[in-house]
């Protein structure tokens, strides 16, 4: 028996997303990744499918999907485009997972019914180096905190109708809703997933309001932590989905591309790497579907995660590097794809949550 057993449900999941990302997303990836442009019809057609609110209750207009499913249709998305899966994986985890656990009713009805009917919401990465005080400022007053500056790596941002802002106080980390209408936004000119709607934000003087506040200070710590948790396992499928397509691209160019009269799929060097590869990301599926399957049992699923996108972010850089080898000087080029699959496994191996602090976090797990 497989570790990984997919039921009736999710295969005919996989099914539909996998003929969806080759006949309508595959001819238009070249093109949105080298302009950088947002892919919204495309989203469009994954919202009507319902694919762009999985994880969210039917009650909210969602189709309440499991995570399994979730990482089904990241994996198979990524493998074409993983500024797509990459869009999916925000929307689901870093903007609907923490409201539907933290928020109240009436911010489930406002903001789920939302993201249920297509409209995309962000996410305000926190930096992991002090930002200086001459870019992003914020003043405390008797009425709360009053913002103005610039904050980088807005997810979604692009596009988001409102943003989900994780903010430290002296009191500890609260969260925000912030409305379209209080920031505006710069396009991002970033390495990889470009066409993921990765942007730049300012504010001016923005007030934070109280009733826009839905994770107060004193559960600020843990809800972060809960969420990071959740969106590593999206994520890891996203990194897995990259792996698997540098693998694909490098196995069929190794069986057409001849050198000395022999195609290069019949050295053993190139066999070598080409059975590595395929060994990590077996490894790294288990660990995905693990943490996956461990959140949709009720299991503890932290330290699983955590565990699973440190090692899927490594492999998608491994196999992104091998596949560039193995294309050899045609690997640098952007007339291939592999080259976007490793500047793109670079990025998903950074964002939001970076694996040293992955790494720090688990090893204070194991001291415990």
């Amino acid at each position: 028996m497989s570790l990984i057993e997919f039921n009736g449900e999710q295969k005919l999941i996989q099914k539909e997303v996998k003929n969806f990302a080759s006949t309508e997303l595959e001819p238009i990836t070249e093109d949105i990744e080298k302009n950088a442009t947002f892919p919204t019809d495309i989203i469009k057609k994954l919202a009507e499918l319902g694919f762009s609110a999985l994880i969210i209750p039917e009650k909210y207009g969602g189709v309440e999907m499991d995570t399994t499913s979730l990482c089904i249709t990241v994996e198979e998305l990524s493998k074409v485009c993983a500024s797509v899966g990459t869009i999916l994986a925000i929307n689901n985890c870093l903007v609907a997972y923490p409201i539907m656990k933290f928020g109240d009713e009436e911010h489930k009805k406002k903001y789920l019914d939302k993201l249920s009917l297509g409209e995309i919401g962000g996410y305000i990465c926190e930096p992991e180096i002090d930002i200086s005080e001459d870019e992003f400022v914020a003043e405390k007053s008797e009425k709360g905190h009053k913002i103005t500056g610039k904050r980088n790596f807005i997810l979604n941002g692009q596009v988001a109708k409102f943003l989900i802002m994780p903010f430290q106080t002296s009191a500890g980390k609260a969260f925000y809703f912030i409305e379209k209408d209080d920031f505006d936004s710069e396009k991002s000119n970033i390495l990889g997933i470009r066409a993921a709607g990765i942007t730049d934000i300012k504010f001016d003087e923005l007030s934070l309001k109280s009733e826009n506040c839905f994770i107060n200070e004193e559960d600020g710590k843990s809800a972060i932590e809960d969420i990071r948790d959740y969106t590593n396992i999206a994520f890891s499928a996203v990194s897995l989905g990259l792996a698997q397509a540098s693998l694909e691209a490098a196995i069929k160019y190794s069986k057409e591309r001849k050198q000395f009269g022999k195609f290069i799929s019949e050295f053993p060097m190139i066999q070598e790497m080409l059975t590595e590869m395929k060994i990590k990301i077996d490894a790294a599926r288990f660990l995905v579907y693990d943490a996956a399957s461990k959140f949709d049992n009720g299991k503890n699923f932290s330290e699983a995660s955590k565990i699973a996108r440190v090692f899927s972010g490594d492999i998608a850089v491994f196999c992104g590097l091998n596949s560039i080898q193995i294309y050899g000087g045609y690997g640098y080029m952007k007339d291939y794809p592999v080259e976007r699959y490793f500047r793109d496994a670079k990025v998903l191996q950074l964002l939001e949550a970076t694996p040293r602090l992955q790494k720090e976090n688990i090893a204070l797990e194991l001291l415990k």
